[in-house]
């Protein structure tokens, strides 16, 4: 009889060692595969955490006078709303050759961004005005901020009623901390970026996705809309 047992118990051992062998591959492959896909989904966040989005493009048609306070600067200013559609081109002149780009800009919490959270996914602006070196802000030509309440019909168009909210609460989000930091803003704040143009050359306006307004020449400048 106990000859008989012995290989029964030596066969139960050997199922049992190879189901934990194959519950250890298992663990194992599960492990890897969990190891793989945080990989990827940190890879893929850091990939939006350093998208740049094309907002405006500013094309030098003009220059007169000599450098300085009597030269001016004529440009055409095409801004593109959250799709990236272009909204009607403005012309502007500017006084000297070097052009300032005022704006109001949203940045989010950097776990929305990473996240592609539908509402706070990227950085959100409204340009205010443009102006040159020799002339003081509040001279300045406006651009977005020329609507009643600082957001254009046709920026407003696709854009949803927490957008809307922040732009209203805006200066209060900007000087309220815990305010801000329940609407998931990380910073409210105005930016300028200002470049000296030349004639004949695109500038090309864009925003971080986790980040603030830049400026370059268009040509160095691979932007995704």
């Amino acid at each position: 009889m106990r000859a008989f047992k012995r290989p029964l118990r030596l066969v139960f051992v050997l199922a049992l060692l190879a189901a934990l062998a194959g519950w250890g591959l298992f663990l194992r492959e599960r492990g890897l595969n969990d190891v793989q896909r945080e990989n990827l989904r940190l890879r893929e966040m850091i990939s939006r955490l350093g998208t740049e989005f094309r907002v405006a493009d500013v094309v030098v048609t003009a220059q007169q006078g000599p450098p300085g306070r009597r030269r001016t600067t004529t440009f055409r200013f095409v801004e593109y709303d959250r799709q990236g559609n272009a909204l009607e081109p403005r012309n502007f002149t500017v006084a000297g050759d070097v052009a300032y780009f005022d704006a109001l800009v949203l940045k989010f919490d950097d776990d929305y961004v990473g996240a592609a959270d539908p509402l706070r996914g990227r950085s959100l602006h409204l340009f205010r005005r443009v102006f040159g070196e020799y002339q003081a802000p509040a001279d300045g030509f406006l651009i977005d901020a020329g609507a009643p309440d600082g957001i254009p019909v046709a920026m407003r168009q696709g854009m949803g009623s927490f957008e809307e909210e922040l732009w209203r609460d805006f200066w209060a989000l900007a000087s309220d901390a815990d305010k801000a930091a329940k609407r998931g803003v990380r910073v409210a704040q105005g930016e300028a970026v200002y470049l000296q143009l030349q004639p004949g050359r695109t500038y090309r306006l864009t925003i971080e996705a986790d980040g603030g307004l830049n400026i370059r020449p268009a040509s160095s400048l691979a932007a995704r809309n």
